[in-house]
C-alpha cells in the first residue's frame, strides 16, 4: 500500500474503512512513487476524504482493488455556509502565508464578511425589480409562431378547406353525410387548422429565466433571513443582559462593533427581505402563467444567449434578454466539474481549520493570553504564549487543520475541526461518531471537536435530547466516572457565540488546573515553626500549606535571610582561606599545625552545613514565590480583572476548598466538593439576577454566561446553586433537556447506552 489512511478524530493512521464516512474526518497521505487516486483525481499531497458530485468517494492505486463508499448528502453544507467558511478561512490562511503576526490575525473578523453589503439590495436585484413588468408581460402575452396543419375535422368546425379536400372526400365515402343528385353532403372534411406555437427559443429563454430567478431569489431570501436573525440576536442581548452575564454582552457588542451597526443593519435587512419576498412571490406567480405551462420543462437554454430579432427589437423581450445577461454574469449556474468540485471540498476542509485557528486566537486574546514575542510571525506551526500567570504553547497543522494547546502543569487540549454538518446525522450514525470520539479521549489530553453550526435550530430539536446536548457540551460538562468524554461545539461565521464557546473551553483548560492546585504545598520547610510567624501559612504533616496571598507587612523577609546567610558564608570562606594560608606557612616553617588543622576542619563542616542551609532556603523561597504567585493569580477576577483583597474577599477552607468574591463586579469563583464522589469542582459564577427559566434547553449556557463559567451551574431545590461535577457527572441530569414523552422515565445513561448499542449493531451489520 502506497498511502496512509489517517483518522483525524483518533489522531493516527487506521485501516481504510469502506462505506459511509464523515466529511473531513479522514485523510489520505500518498507515500510511494505510484500514483494514488482519490475520486479519480491524482493526489501528491495529503488530501481530505471528500465526496464527489454523486455523494460517493473512491480510493484507487494501480494494481490494487478499489476502495469506495458514500458520504450522506445531509452532512454537506449549504452554499451560504460553504462560501462564508471559505471567505473567513482564506483570510486567515493569507495572514499565515504572508507572515502576519498575532495582531494581524485578530484583525480578521470571525463573522460573515460583508454583512452590510449582503443585507442590501444587489444591483442585479434592482435591475430585476425594474424589468420585472416586462417579464410578466412576456409570460402573460407571449409572442408565438403560427403553425398550420391539415386535419380531418367535422364540417361545423372547419374554417378553411385544404387544397386536397375535394379529392380526399371523393375517395373516402365514410366521411360522407349523404349524397345528393348534384353533389355530396360531407360529414367530415380536410381543413386547415391554425395553432399558436409557444415553444420557440425566445419563450424558452423567458421560462427558464423564471426558474433561474426563483432559485436565485430563494437563496437570497434565505441569506438575508439568516442575516436578520443574526442582527436580531445582537438586539436580544439587550433584553437578556439583566439575566445573564453583562461581560458576555459587552464582548458580543465589541465583536459586532468590528463589523457594523446592528440597529441600522437590522432595519436595512428588514427592508431588503421585504423587497426580495415581493420579487420572489411575483416570479413564483409566473409559474402559473400560460407560457410557463406551454413550454416543456425539458426545454434547455444554454447560459450564452443567442440574440434573435425578437430578443433584440421587441419592447418586452429586449428587457428579458437584459435580465438574462445580467443573471449570466453572476455565474451561478456553471455546471460543476469533478476536479473543481474536488478542489473546492479540499479548500473547504482547509479553510474550516483556519477558521478554528482564528476562534482559538480570539478566545485566548479574550482571556488575556498573548504571545511572548508580539512580533513573531505565524508562518510557522507554533507560538509561545503567556498571561494570567501561565505559560502555554499553541501549535497547529496547516495540513490536517488540527490544533494543540499545551499548558505548563495542565493537560493539553487537542482540537479537531470537522467540516461535516454533524447536526444532520441520524441518531444512530451520530451516536457512533460520538462513541469513536470518546474512545479516542485519553487521560493525558482533552479532546474537542468543532463542527459547523446548523443553519436552523430545528436540526437539534429533531434528535434525541441526549445527543443534542452532547453536540453542545464540553468534555467536563458530560463527564461520567471512569469514562473519557470528548467535547463537541458548533461554530460558524453565522454564529455570534462561536468565539464564546471556544473561549469557554480555553478558560477551563487554563483556569481549572490553577483552581484545583489550591492550596499549594511546600514540603520540608528549612525554617522550623515558620507558620507560627505567618498567619497565611499552615503546618501539616506533609509540609507547609499557603492558604492565602500575604499582604505587604506579612513578608517573611526570606530575601534578607538569604542575604545574611550568604554574607556569613562569605565570611567563613574568607576565614577558611586565611586559615589555609596560615596552615601552609606553618607546614613550611615546621611550626605546630594541630590547632590550625582543627580550625580548618571545623570551618569545612560549617561551610558545608551553611551551603546546604542556603540551598534549602533558596529552594524554599523559590517554591514559596511560586505558591504566592499562584495565590495572587487566584485573586484576579476572571471576568473584569480587578484584584480582590486577600483578607476581606478571599476565604480558604478545608482540603482544596476556597472562595473569592470580586469587590467590583461581584463575580464569585472558587472550588467546592462534589456531594457524590467528593472530587473538587472549580466554579465561576458572574453576578446574574437568575438562571434562565428554561435552563435545560440546548445552548442555554452560551446565551446566558458564554465564556464566564467553569463547571456548569444548576439550581437546587432550595434555590441555591449547584455545579456539575467534572469527575463523575453529578448534577448532569439537571442540565439535559427533558426527554420525549415516549422516553419518559429513561435516564440519560440508559438513553445513551441504548443509542450506542443500536449504533454498534448497525456498524456490525
Amino acid at each position: 500500500m502506497t498511502y496512509r489512511f489517517i483518522d483525524r478524530l483518533l489522531g493516527h493512521a487506521s485501516d481504510v474503512q469502506a462505506g459511509d464516512l464523515v466529511l473531513g474526518r479522514f485523510m489520505v497521505e500518498p507515500m510511494g512513487d505510484d500514483s494514488t487516486f482519490l475520486n479519480s483525481i491524482a493526489i501528491a499531497q495529503p488530501s481530505f476524504c471528500v465526496p464527489d458530485l454523486r455523494g460517493h468517494w473512491q480510493l484507487m492505486e494501480p494494481g490494487r482493488e478499489r476502495v469506495e463508499g458514500t458520504m450522506s448528502r445531509a452532512q454537506v453544507l449549504d452554499r451560504l455556509d460553504v462560501t462564508s467558511i471559505l471567505d473567513v478561512g482564506k483570510s486567515v490562511r493569507e495572514v499565515l502565508a504572508s507572515g502576519g503576526t498575532w495582531l494581524d490575525a485578530l484583525d480578521v473578523s470571525p463573522l460573515v464578511p460583508g454583512m452590510s453589503e449582503r443585507a442590501e439590495l444587489q444591483e442585479f436585484e434592482k435591475l430585476l425589480a425594474d424589468r420585472l413588468g416586462h417579464l410578466v408581460g412576456v409570460c402573460q402575452r407571449p409572442r408565438t409562431h403560427l403553425r398550420v396543419e391539415v386535419e380531418r375535422t367535422a364540417v361545423a368546425r372547419a374554417r378553411r378547406l385544404a387544397t386536397q379536400a375535394s379529392t380526399y372526400l371523393a375517395a373516402h365515402t365514410e366521411d360522407w353525410d349523404r349524397p345528393t343528385l348534384r353533389a355530396v353532403v360531407p360529414k367530415r372534411i380536410l381543413s386547415l387548422v391554425r395553432e399558436d406555437q409557444f415553444d420557440i427559443y425566445e419563450n424558452r429563454v423567458a421560462v427558464r429565466l423564471v426558474d433561474h430567478l426563483d432559485a436565485y431569489l430563494s437563496r437570497r431570501v434565505t441569506e438575508v433571513s439568516r442575516l436578520l436573525r443574526l442582527f436580531n440576536e445582537v438586539g436580544d442581548h439587550s433584553s437578556t443582559a439583566g439575566q445573564g452575564s453583562h461581560w458576555r454582552q459587552k464582548r458580543v457588542y465589541q465583536l459586532w462593533g468590528d463589523s457594523l451597526d446592528a440597529g441600522e443593519a437590522r432595519r436595512k435587512a428588514e427592508r431588503t427581505l421585504e423587497q426580495l419576498k415581493f420579487l420572489k412571490y411575483s416570479v413564483s406567480g409566473l409559474m402559473d402563467s400560460v407560457l410557463y405551462r406551454e413550454v416543456p420543462r425539458r426545454a434547455i437554454v444554454s447560459t450564452t444567449l443567442t440574440m434573435t430579432n425578437i430578443l433584440a427589437n421587441d419592447v418586452h423581450y429586449r428587457r428579458v434578454a437584459e435580465v438574462w445577461l445580467a443573471w449570466a454574469r453572476l455565474g451561478l449556474e456553471q455546471s460543476p466539474r469533478a476536479d473543481k468540485h474536488f478542489e473546492e471540498m479540499q479548500e473547504l476542509c482547509r479553510c474550516f481549520g483556519g477558521f478554528a485557528l482564528l476562534l482559538v486566537i480570539r478566545g485566548l486574546d479574550q482571556l488575556g493570553i498573548e504571545p511572548v514575542d508580539q512580533s513573531q510571525t505565524l508562518d510557522g506551526d507554533a507560538i509561545d504564549l503567556e498571561g494570567r500567570g501561565i505559560r502555554a504553547r499553541l501549535s497547529w497543522s496547516l495540513i490536517d487543520g488540527t490544533l494543540r494547546l499545551s499548558i505548563d502543569g495542565a493537560r493539553p487540549l487537542r482540537i479537531v475541526p470537522i467540516p461535516g454538518s454533524l447536526a444532520m446525522f441520524g441518531d444512530e450514525e451520530l451516536a457512533r461518531l460520538i462513541r469513536d470520539a470518546d474512545a479516542a479521549t485519553t487521560r493525558e489530553e482533552i479532546s474537542l471537536v468543532l463542527y459547523p453550526s446548523p443553519s436552523s435550530e430545528a436540526a437539534l430539536r429533531r434528535m434525541a435530547p441526549v445527543l443534542a446536548h452532547r453536540l453542545n457540551a464540553l468534555s467536563h460538562e458530560v463527564a461520567e466516572r471512569g469514562q473519557g468524554r470528548a467535547g463537541f461545539l458548533p461554530v460558524s461565521p453565522w454564529d455570534l457565540s462561536s468565539v464564546e464557546r471556544v473561549a469557554r473551553e480555553l478558560r477551563w483548560v487554563i483556569t481549572a488546573p490553577r483552581f484545583l492546585a489550591y492550596p499549594p504545598l511546600i514540603a520540608n520547610p528549612p525554617i522550623p515553626k515558620i507558620a507560627d510567624d505567618a498567619a497565611w501559612l499552615e503546618t501539616t504533616a506533609a509540609g507547609v500549606v499557603v492558604t492565602r496571598a500575604p499582604e505587604v507587612h506579612e513578608d517573611l523577609r526570606l530575601t534578607e535571610r538569604l542575604a545574611n546567610q550568604r554574607k556569613r558564608l562569605e565570611a567563613l570562606e574568607d576565614e577558611h582561606e586565611d586559615v589555609s594560608q596560615q596552615l601552609r606557612l606553618a607546614v613550611r616553617d615546621g611550626s605546630a599545625s594541630g590547632p590550625l588543622n582543627a580550625r580548618k576542619k571545623a570551618l569545612n563542616a560549617s561551610i558545608t552545613d551553611l551551603r546546604s542551609q542556603i540551598d534549602s532556603l533558596a529552594e524554599f523561597s523559590k517554591a514559596l514565590d511560586a505558591a504566592i504567585g499562584l495565590l495572587k493569580s487566584l485573586l484576579s477576577c476572571p471576568t473584569c480583572g480587578n484584584i480582590a483583597d486577600p483578607r476581606r474577599d478571599f476565604t480558604g477552607g478545608r482540603g482544596h476548598r476556597f472562595s473569592c468574591v470580586c469587590p467590583d463586579c461581584s463575580t464569585e469563583w472558587g472550588t467546592e466538593a462534589c456531594p457524590s464522589c467528593k472530587a473538587w469542582i472549580p466554579t465561576l459564577m458572574p453576578a446574574v439576577s437568575s438562571l434562565a427559566a428554561h435552563d435545560s434547553a440546548v445552548g442555554w449556557l452560551d446565551r446566558l454566561l458564554g465564556a464566564d463559567v467553569l463547571a456548569v451551574p444548576f439550581k437546587l431545590e432550595d434555590g441555591t446553586l449547584g455545579f456539575v461535577c467534572p469527575s463523575c457527572g453529578h448534577g448532569h441530569e439537571r442540565c439535559v433537556a427533558s426527554a420525549e414523552p415516549e422516553r419518559a422515565g429513561e435516564t440519560q445513561s440508559e438513553s445513551w447506552v441504548a443509542l450506542s448499542s443500536r449504533a454498534c449493531g448497525s456498524a456490525r451489520s
